[in-house]
């Protein structure tokens, strides 16, 4: 008995259709993954850009002219809730690809007033308080000893949800002008060899 006798020339239908289903579970497969790595760097993207819009607003805030309020000029005294800076509270659109693709995003901000106070009475700030503090100061000071900032931005994903993102800091009534950091920073860098 000849043994080619048995042997087939070719593939069988039901072999060509299990091979074309794997190959479309694949190709289905891959196509799957790629949009989904197309959506998610489109919302990696949307978040960075609401991450640094954040940051320059808090950066913005930070650099003030006066610690008084001056007229036409940023200082420390008029930094509050959606005040302060040169860059405004509310609605901003950003151009994503090749300005055909815009996006809203809205900054906000909250401000809070710290005051270091004596709480043990003896004559010492040490403790830091805000407004409603039981060692809240009776006679405010003409500016407060720090302020803590919460920046804000909020948008909508390429779903239509809602998103947002929050930054905290602090800026302490010091004119960068008149710190030793920035005035310094230049001179120090240069000294090291």
């Amino acid at each position: 008995m000849n043994i080619n006798m048995f042997n087939q020339q070719g593939f069988s239908l039901i072999e060509v259709t299990v091979a074309s289903l794997i190959i479309m579970l694949g190709v289905t497969g891959y196509v799957t993954l790629q949009s989904e790595y197309v959506v998610t760097n489109n919302q990696l993207n949307l978040r960075a850009v609401a991450l640094n819009l954040a940051q320059q607003k808090l950066t913005d805030l930070g650099y003030f002219q006066h610690l008084s309020h001056v007229e036409g000029t940023s200082s420390f005294q008029n930094i509050a809730n959606n005040m302060g800076g040169s860059i405004p509270s509310g609605e901003s659109s950003i151009a994503m690809t090749s300005g055909e693709n815009l996006q809203t995003y809205d900054t906000q901000w909250k401000v809070e007033n710290l005051y270091y106070v004596d709480t043990n009475f003896d004559d010492v700030a040490d403790s830091w308080v805000k407004l409603g503090s039981p060692f809240f100061p009776v006679k405010l000071p003409r500016n407060a000893d720090l302020k803590n900032v919460q920046v804000t931005v909020s948008w909508l994903d390429s779903n239509g949800d809602p998103k947002k993102i929050d930054i905290f800091g602090s800026i302490a009534p010091i004119e960068p002008a008149q710190s030793f950091q920035t005035k310094y920073r230049l001179t120090s860098a240069l000294a090291v060899p």
